[in-house]
């Protein structure tokens, strides 16, 4: 790692203001932040993702190998990163055409629920949970989406809650930030 001081994963479950203080936190430092969103593992049908355990939906909704390779080994050698962002689930395309940029900084923050997930143990050299009530969370979630995302939360929330009991609970992180 070249002159890099700092990754901080900000995790937290969708709606829990993560993006939002990964944007102010980079503003003040002038960190690198990465989506991870921007790299959902758009291969798989939901059907395919409806026979995943919960914990198999945990390690695999993101596409670590791709953030890895395009996104996070760049920045951590000095060098800029470029790639192309996961799309949205309402498209047949699974990338979107427009080239994402992110210039190196000696912070890189890692934006995005289960990136604080052991498989990046050794990179991470702080985690942060970004704590919020669920019933908050997923009142924000539906905002941001502009709709009550049904299908997605019957989907999702199972996943995400066992994420943050089972596989991440709050005492095995760095720091906790409660966002109310």
């Amino acid at each position: 790692m070249t002159n890099i001081l700092l990754v901080v994963s900000l995790d937290g479950g969708s709606g829990a203001g993560k993006s939002t203080l990964a944007a102010e936190v980079a503003s003040q430092l002038g960190a690198a932040v990465i989506h991870c969103d921007d790299f959902f593992d758009a291969t798989l049908p939901d059907n395919d993702w409806d026979t995943y355990s919960l914990e198999q939906k945990c390690r695999r909704c993101i596409d670590w190998q791709r953030m890895r390779n395009e996104a996070l080994l760049p920045l951590l050698e000095g060098k800029k990163a470029q790639y192309y962002p996961y799309y949205s689930l309402s498209s047949d395309k699974s990338l979107e055409s427009r080239l994402v940029t992110i210039e190196p900084s000696k912070v890189i923050i890692l934006d995005g629920i289960y990136s604080s997930l052991l498989e990046l143990t050794g990179i991470n050299h702080l985690t942060v949970l970004v704590d919020v009530p669920p019933t908050l969370r997923r009142h924000r979630h539906n905002i941001r989406e502009g709709t009550d995302d049904l299908d997605w939360h019957l989907r999702w929330n199972p996943a995400e809650d066992y994420y943050f009991t089972a596989l991440r609970p709050p005492t095995t992180f760095d720091l906790i930030a409660v966002n109310n």
